[in-house]
């Protein structure tokens, strides 16, 4: 059964520098990651980032859904990808359970919280494993 992973950032915290630590992350687990962002925009800001993120540290990644061990995709189709999900959406794809582990950045914007919160209700009613990280005071 999936398990899903929500972490609640500090108001400073550079999410998508965040988003690169998980990925370096499971990528040393050898574990595929689909990054799914809400635009094209972020898409292309994660994916610079990527490159710059510790230049030491090669991350092989691509925009689309492709068979890349890491995806950064706008579009809400999982690909061939079926290891990690990190949802940086409001909505809960449909086909999340395909996935071992799902991961939910809480940004604290107050909106943001909310469909977050109701995320995590939506996984909780259906008996998945949560596990939640408070990085408030210790991330920035």
């Amino acid at each position: 059964m999936t398990k899903v992973t929500f972490y609640k950032l500090a108001n400073t915290a550079p999410t998508l520098k965040f988003v690169c630590q998980l990925i370096k992350k499971a990528c040393a687990a050898q574990q595929q990651v689909l990054c799914l962002v809400d635009d094209d925009q972020t898409a292309e800001q994660l994916d610079q980032l990527l490159w710059e993120f510790q230049p030491e540290a090669f991350i092989p990644h691509g925009i689309g859904i492709d068979k890349q061990p890491v995806a950064i995709s706008a579009v809400a189709e999982p690909g061939e990808h079926h290891q990690i999900l990190i949802n940086l959406q409001g909505v809960i794809p449909t086909w999340f359970s395909r996935f071992e582990r799902v991961i939910e950045l809480v940004q604290p914007e107050s909106e943001h919280e909310q469909v977050k919160r109701d995320n995590f209700r939506f996984y909780k009613e259906r008996g998945y494993a949560l596990d939640f990280h408070d990085l408030t005071n210790n991330f920035s």
